[in-house]
């Protein structure tokens, strides 16, 4: 006790003597000047956002370097005394007491009874909170907290009364007054518990200050995400209060879409386990235990995005007390922020196609796909339908399918049309023109195409030779070109006809007398454009008489289409002479059979009987081998120069057989039969040869009801012979009958139910024309089944009526049933293996699965796919995709290292032993030893030997080294030094370390105590230590001798001789003494067991004595290591 007073005497002498004036002055200071003195030090705000606090409440500045100090008040920042010494004491853990809030506090009694005191800004109206933390020291001490204007009388709020056994808080609440626009906030002694006035009263932890006040803002990091993303929900809480807040806690409701990012919480980048949610209500709590005044920490949580929303509002209520009062809640919110979760379905684009048959179709060239959350998803479009066949022109549909990260799949079918490939027709024909005439060579002519239709604009004419002026045979050729470049040309013949008048062509004629004359017998007529128009032939004149010798004339007229007109006249001569007659008939034969031109040709005359033998073919063009007309001409003359000719006709023939012509007969009971009614026959060769159709048999019998049969035959002139059948219905008048039955097909078929049914009766044969459709319920879009009646009635108004079923089926795609395979590799591999198909119609279509891509190499690991492609008889077509994995079937893997330990410690062999195999993966459970001859106490070289089998019966050994290491102390190599006076010294130059395992650890010395001093001649030590890597330690002390200060050699036995003149002391040849540390003689002086037992002085020591003396010595023995070198 004494020394503190002391100590407060010095400390208040020395603060008195440096006080400056205006302490003083401040203490005298009126009221007046308090309040201007306040109001300028604290910042005025708005009343409505006006703040009123004292400062330093807790007496932590300024910092005090010991247990107790007092200290000016103007040191002190905020605290003023009405002590007369202006002192404030500040303590901290003085006698070890532990301050209320941080680390100091103060002595109301610094050394006097006085009064701690702060002169705040306040507004009248305003309601402060304060308190204190107050304690004892000796025992119970009492202090007055009062209030009120600078100046005047300080109302009494209360009187603290607390022991020294624990701070004891007070607290309350103060308005203030009207027109007081500055407060004094005062603690004032009025009693210790020793009765002391310089001590107790402890003061600490003072509030007085209007109350929290929390602001509350949020943002969220992203406004948008995508379902099951998660983005951070940041509220920001600010102090603009004038206390700390505590007790503060944090209620945000989340809407059911959104969820709470367990242990998500940051305080400002820190995390806090201060959290609770209850995932029933969706309320998350966030617990604070403090808010300084003017901090502003951000808490920011995890949220989650559950399901789909456009708006999910997030947002915080906050509720708070101010620190170290709990007698109000305040609550405070934020704006709130929208938060959109976005989960759509991806989209394709994709549109239908035409191709041309034989194009190459890529099914994925064009097509693309996006999604609202991950944008371009083109990559992972795939193809699930596709059944185009580019070589067949038809109408085909590919499916494409795409999933998005949230598992949103869409699909979409375009419709490929191949259309065919063929080149366009040009329809043109030959031509015939008059000379003279026009002609448009592309009139008539038309182009049509499979795939352009009507192309007739595109025709083109690309050679024309055409000269109407000209008779002659031209040319026309035209060309035309579809939209898929396929050209096709034609070329017409055109005629350019004279328009010449008929010929008639008609020779005079000599009759014998009596014979009988036709004028237009061999006469003919043709036209170059009519061609032949004998028939057109008229006689114009005829006077020929054949009763009467004579001459006379026939003229003919034709005229041809043209109107072109001829006219040519014969001269007929009747001679009384006949001339002869040849007798020669048209001859029919088969063709290839040999013609004799004379055979059955004979000639007689009136006059010379017989002259056949002067029958002469005059023309013949019979070829035997090729059917056809031709002709023979026959000439003979008689003795009277009277000349016969005659043409005959050569039919050849083919040899076909001749054709029956007849269809069945439907009768009733009791009709008539006329079995040659309604049956005909024909010969190529004989034309209609009906008449000469036999009856071969007949079983007909009219009177009773059956089917029977007439056979008929027929033969032609060639003896060729033909037989038919007929059947013959007798029938008695039953009911027509409706030929139909049950019919099932597939939804959407386009369905005529007229289509599937007929009628028939047995007189009126076919009378499905007469059906009609008494129910039908048929929906063929839905799958069901139906009914339909019909009715048919006949001719004998019998009706009949059925009904049939319609069972209409679901049209749905097959079904392929295969699954991922793992095989390795170069084994036998069947791609068909377990690959079945199914379908709901037809159903097990195994065997039409078809394999449409393979890209398995049984040989070489790695992943393939096959794809199965299978087609239902409704044309629907269904593909999957299998993966084969082709594993290698390599040895399997034993990975570990070559590994020392030190003697002693634990080996475990399979410490880092791992194996693992291509197919099998990690199988390390399976590794064996089979060798271990490790030693583990025992320094040397050791092996361990490890097997390991996968399951394709594949062995691997591996084989390590293990190295047992001795576990020795490392070694320090350092030497005693001696230094002259002055020299530098480095403790570490010179020495080193090593250890038997770890090599050289120089580096890791350290030196742990060094008391040399160059300066001082002495004897000093150093002592290092060095630690291995097993944490053996070893320490080493080395011996420093550091020498006098050098003096001048002075030799004591033998005097220098005076010389006759001063020797000059530069000139003398007495040896300069080199610093004896250096010299070698001295290193041996250690400090050991047979050191003098008289101490050394220490290092420090001011003996001039022992200076001089050691001083000595060192001379002494260097003179003397001087001398043994001499």
């Amino acid at each position: 006790m004494t020394i503190k007073k002391i100590s407060m005497a010095t400390a208040a002498l020395v603060m008195t003597v440096s006080m400056p004036m205006q302490t003083y002055v401040m203490a005298t200071e009126s009221p007046q000047s308090y309040s201007t003195k306040a109001e300028g030090i604290l910042k005025q705000t708005s009343e409505d956002n006006e703040t009123i606090q004292l400062i330093n409440g807790s007496f932590e500045d300024p910092v005090i370097a010991k247990e107790s100090d007092q200290l000016d008040a103007s040191l002190v920042p905020g605290w003023q005394t009405t002590s007369t010494s202006n002192l404030i004491e500040i303590q901290r853990l003085y006698n070890g007491l532990v301050a209320a809030d941080g680390d100091q506090y103060a002595e109301l009694n610094a050394d006097q009874v006085s009064a701690l005191y702060q002169d705040v800004a306040t507004t009248p109206g305003k309601t402060i909170r304060w308190k204190v933390s107050h304690r004892g020291r000796g025992g119970v001490d009492t202090a007055d907290v009062k209030f009120g204007a600078p100046g005047q009388a300080l109302e009494l709020i209360t009187t603290m009364s607390t022991d020294n056994k624990a701070w004891k808080e007070y607290q309350g609440t103060y308005t203030i007054p009207e027109g007081q626009t500055t407060t004094r906030f005062q603690f004032e002694a009025i009693s210790t518990s020793d009765g002391d006035a310089t001590r107790g009263n402890y003061l600490d932890n003072i509030v007085f200050s209007t109350p929290s006040v929390l602001t509350v803002s949020d943002t969220l990091e992203q406004t948008k995400i995508k379902q099951g993303d998660t983005t951070r929900y940041n509220v920001t809480l600010n102090n603009a209060g004038g206390m700390d807040a505590g007790k503060i806690q944090l209620e945000i409701p989340l809407p059911e879409s959104l969820g709470y990012v367990p242990d998500s919480v940051l305080v400002d980048g820190v995390a806090t386990s201060n959290v609770t949610y209850n995932a029933a209500s969706h309320m998350l709590q966030v617990n604070l235990d403090k808010l300084s005044v003017g901090t502003a920490p951000v808490v920011s949580i995890g949220i989650q995005g559950l399901a789909k929303t456009t708006a999910a509002e997030i947002k915080t209520k906050v509720l708070y007390e101010d620190l170290g009062f709990s007698d109000k809640v305040y609550t405070s919110s934020s704006l709130g922020t929208d938060l959109e979760v976005t989960n759509d379905a991806p989209i394709i684009t994709a549109t239908d196609k035409t191709l041309k048959k034989g194009d190459a179709f890529d099914a994925l060239s064009g097509v693309t796909a996006s999604d609202t959350e991950d944008g371009n998803v083109t990559s992972k479009v795939s193809v699930t339908a596709n059944d185009v066949d580019t070589s067949k022109v038809g109408t085909y549909h590919v499916t494409y399918s795409v999933t998005d990260s949230n598992g949103n799949t869409t699909t979409k079918t375009i419709t490929v049309t191949i259309t065919s490939n063929d080149a366009p027709a040009i329809t043109a024909t030959d031509i015939s023109v008059k000379k003279g005439g026009t002609f448009d060579p592309m009139s008539g002519v038309t182009a049509s195409d499979a795939e352009d239709g009507n192309v007739t604009s595109s025709v083109q004419v690309t050679a024309n030779d055409v000269d109407t002026s000209k008779v002659g045979t031209y040319h026309v050729t035209y060309s035309v070109t579809d939209s898929d470049n396929n050209t096709t040309t034609k070329t017409i013949t055109v005629t350019v006809t004279s328009n010449d008048a008929p010929v008639i062509t008609a020779t005079d004629k000599t009759l014998k007398k009596g014979a009988t004359f036709n004028p237009l017998t061999g006469v003919t007529a043709s036209d170059v454009e009519d061609g032949n128009i004998t028939s057109g032939i008229k006689v114009t004149a005829n006077d020929v008489d054949t009763s009467k010798v004579g001459t006379y004339h026939v003229t003919y007229s034709v005229t041809d289409s043209d109107n072109n007109t001829t006219t040519k006249t014969i001269t007929v001569t009747v001679t009384s002479n006949d001339a002869p007659v040849i007798v020669a008939s048209d001859i029919v034969q088969r063709i290839h059979t040999t013609y004799d031109v004379k055979k059955a040709v004979t000639a007689n005359d009136t006059e010379d009987g017989d002259v056949t033998s002067k029958i002469t073919v005059t023309s013949n063009d019979v070829n035997t081998e090729k059917a056809g007309v031709y002709h023979v001409t026959y000439s003979v003359t008689d003795s009277d120069n009277n000349t016969t000719t005659k043409t005959i006709k050569v039919t050849i023939l083919t040899n076909d057989a001749p054709i029956i012509t007849t269809k069945d007969v439907y009768l009733k009971v009791g009709d008539t039969f006329d079995s040659l009614e309604g049956i005909t026959a024909s010969d190529l060769e004989d034309g209609d040869i009906t008449g000469k159709i036999e009856i071969v048999s007949n079983n007909v019998n009219m009177k009773t009801e059956g089917l029977y049969e007439v056979v008929y035959a027929v033969t032609d002139s060639d003896g060729n012979t033909t037989k038919a059948t007929r059947h013959i219905y007798v029938r008695t008048n039953d009911k027509p009958e409706i030929h139909v039955s049950d019919q099932t097909f597939k939804a959407g078929f386009a369905f005529d139910p007229m289509s599937i049914v007929s009628a028939s009766d047995l007189e009126d044969g076919d009378v499905t024309s007469a059906i009609k459709i008494t129910a039908n319920d048929v929906n063929p879009a839905v799958a069901g089944t139906y009914h339909i009646t019909y009715s048919v009635t006949d001719s004998d108004k019998n009706t009949t009526t059925k009904t049939v079923t319609i069972t209409v089926l679901t049209n749905e795609k097959p079904i392929i049933t295969v699954t991922d395979r793992t095989v390795k590799a170069h084994l036998a591999f069947d791609p068909r293996l377990g690959v079945s198909a199914s379908d709901l119609e037809d159903g097990d279509l195994s065997d039409s699965v078809k394999i449409i891509a393979n890209d398995v190499n049984i040989d070489v690991p790695g992943e393939y796919h096959i794809t199965y492609s299978v087609l239902d008889s409704d044309g629907n077509s269904a593909e999957k995709t299998s993966t084969i994995t082709v594993l290698s079937n390599d040895n399997p893997i034993i990975t570990g290292q070559d590994s020392s330990f030190k003697a002693g410690r634990a080996f475990d062999p399979m410490a880092g032993i791992t194996a693992s195999d291509t197919e099998d993966g990690d199988i390390t459970a399976g590794i064996q030893i089979t060798q271990n001859d490790v030693n583990p106490d025992v320094a040397g070289v050791y092996h361990v030997t490890y097997s390991i089998t996968d399951s394709d019966g594949n062995t691997t050994e591996q084989t390590y080294t293990i190295t047992v290491l001795t576990n020795e102390k490392p070694v320090i190599h350092a030497k005693d030094i001696t230094l002259a006076f002055g020299q530098k010294f480095d403790p570490l130059v010179g020495v080193t370390a090593e250890d038997l395992e770890d090599g050289d650890i120089t580096s890791s010395i350290q030196v742990i105590s060094n008391d040399v001093n160059p300066n001082q001649a002495g004897i000093y030590h150093v002592t290092y230590s060095v630690i291995d890597s097993d944490g053996n330690e070893t320490q080493f002390t080395i011996t420093v001798i550091v020498g006098a200060q050098p003096i001048l050699p002075v030799d004591p036995i033998t005097p220098p001789v005076a010389p006759a003149k001063p020797v000059t002391p530069t000139k003398t040849t007495t040896p300069s003494v080199k610093p004896a540390p250096v010299v070698s003689p001295i290193v041996p002086i250690k400090v050991g067991p047979s050191a003098p037992t008289k101490t050394l002085p220490k290092t420090g020591d001011s003996n001039t004595t022992s200076t001089v003396l050691f001083g000595g010595l060192l001379a002494a023995l260097g003179a003397m290591f001087l001398r043994r070198r001499k």
